[in-house]
């Protein structure tokens, strides 16, 4: 999450023929009161309305725009604005009853305002007849939908038919007498218009309250990454097992479709010294940062699976049409997550994409199966920063809002670092290690839940959805959703659900699935025959796993 240029703090020197670009970092604490005060005052906006967010307040606490920005932005990974939809705005009966009425979104909502506007005020609806239109409206939504009250009719009728019972007859018509009530004020109509706007979004909070230290250390470790993601080269002088070292960055290059360049090759088997360069680039548009930024994630695993390695080096960085030169020294590094460690007996450990690309392949096959719980992964999550330490998640693991993110280890320094690092972040627990057995039993403790494997990482995967399903409870789905809403939810949570699955929420055959799906489902379902429903943007992922003999190709 680099910063935005216009909120990017530096400060640039001319040092002879080269300008020196100096990334703000803040080394002390005359911020941490005013950071204090900014976190309490989100804490108490929790669960407000973005109108009501007073930004001039933030500018007040610090003093510099720029640097006000750029702490609200790492304050954001704790504190998001989030759009809200009916059921959380008018609760859950008026939600279904919109929903009856083919008004799912505030988008219908209007789209049924217009309508009358265009039909029964030639186009326009003026301020003094806003009211009596939004009445009008609102007396069409009632508590009962038109199907159920022509289906209850039709009953009525055939109860005076045949077993002609005054009793039956005389509450059909006290019940068709009585007009059915609203479910929809006119006040809330309103307010449901402009529900989706950015203005309406409601402040939610995503994990426990940061500290003041926290988010300094998130801030100068994003301004550095800033300057990185515009980066035309890095140099690093790296010490340490080189052979692991060059296929780190042999696999990490190929990964990320980065060029690089190594110094000389190790006089012997005893060399310890290497000298390499990372390549970034420009895109067609001539900018920096879409390439950059796939640089700063090989570096951030280079430097994750050697922690020891760098001791110094610089980039060369574009910036507002300048070239400049940010030097990498220790301190910089720290901030990288550099930090020397004791050397472990397995040290020379390289970052391999097989190893990783091994247990992808495993959780996709259980996630087409229906045996990952729902839970969907993501590669190259954000890392997570603590002071002087940075963890490189492998994936985050998401089912509707809730998340994880997961670390492989492939033996034992890896482990060894991991659980160092992630123990000096404090208590978290929202992070998932995944670790070879030999090297669970001989580990001392271990600061976050832990699945184990014999030979490849995808062996971890049953354990692992066990993990999740303890620390994660699935949410309950209310008991008065129609089927085809359940559907609807679980596959916005999860993105697929397989046949199976489908066929018992819809009471039909596993073999009728796609076809019902597809004679009676809404544009957001798309049926796969064979082996589910998922999403349109879950469509492109599907696809990619039947072209690699993942899932079956019945579907594709």
């Amino acid at each position: 999450m680099a910063f935005k240029t216009s909120d990017f703090k530096k400060t640039t020197r001319k040092t002879g023929d080269t300008r020196q670009l100096y990334p703000y970092q803040i080394r002390d604490d005359r911020y941490t009161a005013a950071l204090g005060f900014a976190i309490n005052y989100f804490e108490r906006m929790v669960g407000r309305r973005r109108a009501d967010f007073e930004t001039d307040t933030l500018l007040e606490f610090f003093g510099d725009p720029r640097l006000a920005r750029g702490l609200v932005a790492c304050l954001s990974r704790t504190y998001t604005w989030r759009t809200q939809n009916f059921s959380d705005a008018f609760g859950d009966e008026t939600a279904q009853a919109l929903w009856r009425a083919g008004l799912p979104n505030p988008a219908a909502l209007r789209r049924k305002l217009y309508g009358l506007a265009n039909g029964r005020y030639s186009g326009v609806i003026l301020p003094h007849e806003r009211p009596e239109a939004l009445d009008f409206l609102c007396s069409q939504l009632t508590t009962e939908s038109p199907a159920q009250l022509t289906a209850e009719h039709a009953e009525s009728a055939e109860n005076q038919k045949y077993k002609k019972h005054s009793a039956s007859s005389a509450s059909f018509a006290v019940k068709m007498s009585e007009p059915p009530s609203p479910v929809f004020t006119p006040a809330q109509f309103e307010r449901g218009l402009t529900l989706d706007t950015e203005q309406q979004q409601v402040l939610m909070k995503l994990g426990p309250t940061p500290t003041a230290e926290a988010i300094i250390a998130a801030y100068n470790y994003h301004s550095l990454e800033t300057a990185l993601c515009h980066a035309e080269s890095v140099r690093l002088s790296l010490r340490g097992p080189v052979w692991p070292m060059i296929r780190s960055v042999h696999n990490l290059a190929r990964r990320y479709r980065l060029r690089y360049r190594r110094g000389e090759w190790p006089r012997s088997l005893f060399d310890d010294r290497l000298e390499l360069t990372l390549f970034g680039g420009r895109d067609a548009l001539g900018n920096w940062s879409r390439i950059g930024r796939r640089l700063v994630r090989a570096l951030l695993r280079l430097l994750a699976a050697h922690p020891d390695a760098a001791y110094d080096g610089e980039a060369g960085v574009h910036l507002n049409g300048q070239t400049l030169t940010l030097k990498l020294d220790e301190r910089a590094l720290r901030v990288l997550g550099v930090a020397a460690r004791a050397a472990a007996p397995d040290a020379g450990e390289a970052w391999d994409e097989a190893f990783i690309e091994n247990f992808r392949r495993a959780w996709s096959r259980a996630l087409v199966g229906g045996r990952s719980r729902g839970w969907r992964l993501r590669r190259d999550p954000e890392p997570i920063i603590g002071k002087d330490t940075v963890v490189v998640p492998d994936f985050a693991m998401q089912r509707g809002n809730q998340r994880a993110l997961l670390c492989l280890a492939s033996g034992r320094a890896t482990a060894d670092a991991l659980i160092k690092d992630i123990g000096s972040l404090g208590k978290r627990t929202d992070i998932l290690l995944v670790v070879p057995s030999a090297v669970a039993l001989v580990l001392p403790s271990c600061p976050v839940p832990l699945a184990t494997y014999d030979e490849t990482p995808g062996e971890a995967v049953p354990a692992l959805v066990r993990l999740l399903e303890r620390a994660f409870p699935r949410l309950g789905v209310a008991a008065t959703l129609t089927p085809w809403q359940r559907l609807e939810g679980q596959l916005a949570d999860e993105g697929f659900v397989s046949e199976e699955a489908a066929a018992e929420l819809l009471g039909c055959p596993t073999g009728e699935v796609a076809t019902v799906v597809r004679r009676w489902g809404g544009v957001g379902l798309h049926a796969l025959p064979g082996l589910g429903i998922c999403t349109p943007d879950s469509l492109d992922e599907i696809r990619q796993l039947i072209e690699e003999g993942v899932a079956p190709g019945r579907a594709a």
